[in-house]
């Protein structure tokens, strides 16, 4: 098949569009390709993609089966640890987003993007994971546990690439700073998913990249 695929290109029409929505903000796909970020063999459903995200840009990964499971959060790529906040508890679905109290995890990669893992459950990142700003880990190690923490619906990952600025790069809430049209953000790509971008409902299995 010649050029892009459609899912590709409707993200591009909608996420670049002029037309009707004029204010939706122009984002890139990232420059790195990543892999999804659960332990391998895990299956991956996608709860929104970069186009369904409000606000756009974003995704939200769910690990399957949901019952009874604590599924395993890793890292997409090899990086550094940028910050951390798990100390919070409280599920607070129904909130404005700069209300609630979340957990997350930021890591800094090769290039100048940053992925962020959140809603992750309280204490697994510096408590199971051992795990302090500063540390390098590398593709596939374990960051944490899937949690629903802070503003979230369910047990889920909230996963974002980014560019932030160098400098005061996140608030205390893991907001990225000067981001207000979602210009720090990147659609993620992921090895080993055709056409690199996931697509709302469907399902993956995670792995490593080739």
């Amino acid at each position: 098949m010649l050029g892009k695929p459609i899912f590709a290109i409707a993200a591009a029409a909608l996420l670049a569009s002029d037309g009707p929505a004029a204010d939706t903000p122009k984002i890139a796909e990232s420059e790195g390709l990543y892999r999804l970020p659960f332990a391998d063999g895990t299956e991956v459903s996608v709860f929104d993609d970069a186009v369904t995200h409000r606000p756009v840009g974003a995704i939200d990964l769910v690990g399957e089966p949901r019952e009874g499971k604590v599924h395993r959060v890793v890292a997409a790529a090899d990086g550094i640890v940028m910050a951390i906040e798990d100390h919070y508890s409280e599920q607070q679905s129904g909130r404005a987003a700069a209300d609630c109290r979340n957990n997350f995890v930021w890591l800094a990669h090769p290039g100048g993007e940053w992925t962020l893992y959140g809603h992750m459950a309280t204490g697994t990142t510096s408590g199971k994971a051992a795990l302090k700003v500063g540390d390098r880990v590398r593709a596939g190690q374990y960051l944490g546990d899937e949690g629903a923490v802070g503003c979230a619906m369910l047990l889920h990952v909230h996963f974002e690439v980014a560019v932030p600025q160098a400098s005061d790069p996140i608030d205390k809430g893991g907001f990225l700073n000067g981001n207000a049209d979602r210009q720090r953000m990147r659609i993620p790509r992921f090895c080993a998913i055709p056409d690199h971008l996931v697509r709302k409902d469907a399902h993956y299995m995670a792995a490593a990249c080739p």
